[in-house]
């Protein structure tokens, strides 16, 4: 099992460029030099992201040869999936318990 840790990972993906970084290894296997040259980000740049990413277990990097090849994390995707469906699913419930006391206040 991967250690995961949810806030580090929302963190990351509160930057704009590391949400797009994410998206584009969870299309495909690809290189730090592929992914410069498809986001038009310079090589260091694509490197901090990767780093950042891999730092907070998003993504992985394989080693074939001299290259290496960056792709998501899907344990640690499926695990934040799941950390945000219990939390969206406790605030959904808190508010629907909020409406349904409203209305039995309402008719009384």
């Amino acid at each position: 099992m991967v250690d995961f840790d949810a806030d580090a990972a929302l963190r990351v993906l509160a930057s704009p460029a590391l949400r797009q970084t994410l998206e584009r290894v969870a299309a495909a296997e690809i290189s730090s030099g592929e992914l410069a040259a498809s986001c038009g980000w310079s090589r260091p740049a694509t490197s901090q992201h990767l780093r950042a990413l891999r730092e907070a277990r998003l993504v992985e990097v394989r080693v074939e040869g001299n290259r290496r090849l960056y792709r998501a994390h899907a344990e640690s995707l499926a695990r934040l999936r799941s950390f945000l469906d219990e939390f969206w699913a406790h605030r959904l419930g808190v508010l629907a318990e909020s409406v349904r006391s409203a209305q039995e206040m309402e008719k009384e």
